[in-house]
């Protein structure tokens, strides 16, 4: 069971956003042509039920257009399941939740940290980020402080959605 597994969106909704992404290496980001939420996971089966039962809510989807959309991503995410993170996945996302959100980028904490596809690139270099190795420990603690930091500098965020520790 997942931590945010059975709790109300709006108690859990900043939870997977302030994670840490050398613990939590799988990652997405989502927009409805504003801000960019940015957000991590444990890993592949845990990602595809945030995206099926959770980031729906984020925005705005509720009673029956909620109940339908979860019906119209449960093939894609199905594959997400079996196939991973491919291009083809997060398009065939894009289609069913278009007109509601869209998911930008999703992928690995080492890429996304590296800058190494045109989508974290053009994000960390937006957000004023540097590019890290994130083999190397302190350049991946302060690329994931930062991102933290980006949260709790929009004001959404509260101490206790959390696990990155303190930043001292």
């Amino acid at each position: 069971m997942h931590a945010w597994e059975g709790q109300n969106f709006t108690d859990v909704d900043l939870l997977t956003q302030r994670r840490d992404p050398r613990r939590f290496q799988v990652g997405c980001a989502t927009s409805s042509g504003g801000r960019i939420i940015l957000q991590w996971f444990r890993n592949m089966p845990e990602i595809s039920q945030w995206l099926r039962r959770m980031e729906p809510q984020r925005w705005g989807l509720r009673g029956p257009a909620l109940i339908a959309i979860k019906a119209e991503l449960e093939p894609v995410l199905t594959r997400v399941d079996v196939h991973g993170l491919e291009e083809a996945s997060r398009i065939a996302h894009n289609a069913v939740t278009d007109g509601h959100y869209q998911l930008l980028w999703w992928g690995d904490f080492a890429t996304f940290a590296a800058g190494g596809d045109h989508w974290s690139d053009t994000f960390l270099t937006r957000e004023g980020l540097t590019a890290v190795d994130a083999s190397d420990n302190e350049q991946a603690r302060e690329l994931a402080a930062s991102l933290r930091d980006r949260v709790d500098e929009a004001g959404l965020a509260q101490p206790r959605n959390s696990d990155l520790g303190s930043s001292s």
